[in-house]
């Protein structure tokens, strides 16, 4: 797996995830961020078993480039020290590569990482979600419904 991204697009989607991960589970690897490369993107699940959340960062997004996919593949990393090492890399080019037995290099300018994390197809699987009964509302009608 090796891709490369904008660190700030990165952080954003690692501060979405993170919200649902709890570093008190019974779960070792729920203490992990789940990262899917994929052909058209990359996928983030964060989870503490009870409560998942999932967000889709686009290779493409109107038009720009943003992430350019070298290889596609997953891994689950641990989700503080990840999201601690990405919020201080110096530059806003971020190359993340895994290599045997789980290996991941972090880079970003003339610094570099490196993280053993865990194999993906450990990680719980989500139960499928019907589109069937599916609606759209924008989030800012949400937020007054909710206040």
């Amino acid at each position: 797996m090796k891709f490369e991204i904008m660190r700030d697009r990165l952080l954003d989607g690692l501060n979405d995830v993170t919200k649902a991960i709890s570093s008190k589970t019974t779960i070792p690897i729920l203490t992990g961020i789940k990262i899917d490369v994929r052909n058209n993107g990359i996928l983030l699940t964060g989870s503490d078993a009870d409560i998942t959340i999932q967000t889709f960062i686009p290779a493409e997004e109107n038009g720009d480039q943003i992430i350019n996919i070298v290889e596609t593949g997953s891994i689950v990393l641990q989700a503080r020290m990840f999201n601690e090492i990405v919020r201080k890399l110096p530059t806003n080019d971020v190359e993340i590569e895994v290599v045997n037995d789980f290996q991941t290099h972090i880079r970003s300018g003339k610094t570099e990482f490196h993280l053993i994390g865990l194999d993906a197809s450990e990680y719980p699987l989500l139960p499928e979600i019907s589109n069937d009964n599916k609606f759209e509302i924008p989030p800012d009608l949400l937020k007054a419904i909710i206040r």
